[in-house]
């Protein structure tokens, strides 16, 4: 009897009665491979528990932001077992194939402008989970946390906003939360490859605003140092087509992406209490899991 069968991880879910350690098991997005199963486990999309612990293994978003292989280290972790768990469990592969088409477009736009190497630091929520998925990559990627800068630049009335009105104490309070990530003049003049900050970007005000902010005495990241500002959507996907801009605004200008996010929102008016928002902030347990799926797809289907 053959007991091959055709296994579609993002849809099948095992009952007790399933021995697929007895089984050749087929996917079309995995090949075909053996895995151990155990009745006592809980499979599938019904899944309630904090499988692997993510939720109480994650750290602080500082010390993710500083981990260049986290994420990888965390896969890593996982049994057969509970790969196929975490397969069984994906809502919508849709989703996860249209991320990481885009995180590949400005994968190769990076490679291409910067082919002796770069440094990418995602600045706010919108760039953080294609930060962890270059991460996974091994790219040198992370993330900081700021938010709304375009409120930096001027307020409601028109008048001169929160950027200009920054407290020296607040932006050195928020040198110190850059320092824990690893992003300083000092760091940046000695890595020996440029830093490029990203975001996603309508008008550019928020880049421009970023980059007026850590040129400020009290952060002193400026024009001297090979640093760039760039725009994901436009600078890094030069060439994208009408579905990459459907994919686009799909999922950054409705603001979906923001779900799944590795960093806080810290406000350009909060800036002062960045350190203490970082140090208390965990990123969710489904954005936790939805990255480890993102990272199965990528070393199973060595992309």
């Amino acid at each position: 009897m053959d007991n091959k069968i055709n296994f579609n991880p993002y849809t099948y879910t095992p009952n007790s009665s399933f021995n697929c350690a007895q089984s050749n098991m087929s996917s079309p997005y995995y090949g075909d491979f053996n895995c151990n199963y155990d009745p006592n486990y809980s499979y599938g999309s019904n899944f309630k528990g904090d499988m692997y612990g993510l939720v109480k293994k994650y750290e602080p978003a500082e010390n993710i932001a500083k981990a260049g292989s986290y994420g990888i280290e965390q896969y890593n972790k996982l049994t057969e077992a509970e790969k196929i768990a975490l397969r069984s469990s994906i809502d919508n592969p849709n989703q996860i194939d249209d991320i990481l088409h885009l995180t590949n477009i400005v994968e190769d736009n990076l490679k291409q402008r910067y082919p002796n190497g770069f440094k990418i630091v995602g600045i706010g929520r919108s760039p953080s989970l294609m930060m962890e998925i270059l991460k996974a990559k091994g790219y040198d990627a992370t993330s900081c946390p700021i938010s709304n800068l375009t409120n930096g630049e001027y307020d409601i009335a028109g008048r001169y906003g929160y950027l200009k009105q920054l407290d020296k104490q607040d932006v050195s309070s928020y040198n110190e939360v850059l320092k824990r990530l690893g992003i300083t003049a000092e760091e940046i003049k000695n890595s020996g490859k440029p830093t490029v900050f990203v975001d996603y970007t309508r008008t550019g005000n928020s880049l421009r605003s970023f980059q007026d902010l850590i040129a400020r005495s009290e952060i002193g990241i400026d024009k001297r140092l090979p640093i760039e500002f760039l725009s994901l959507n436009k600078d890094l996907m030069p060439n994208k087509t009408m579905a990459d801009v459907a994919l686009i605004d799909k999922y950054w200008e409705n603001l979906g992406i923001k779900q799944y996010s590795f960093m806080p929102k810290v406000d350009i008016s909060e800036i002062g209490k960045a350190k203490e928002i970082l140090k208390n902030f965990r990123p969710t347990e489904e954005s936790c899991k939805f990255l480890l799926q993102i990272i199965d797809v990528i070393k199973t289907r060595k992309i």
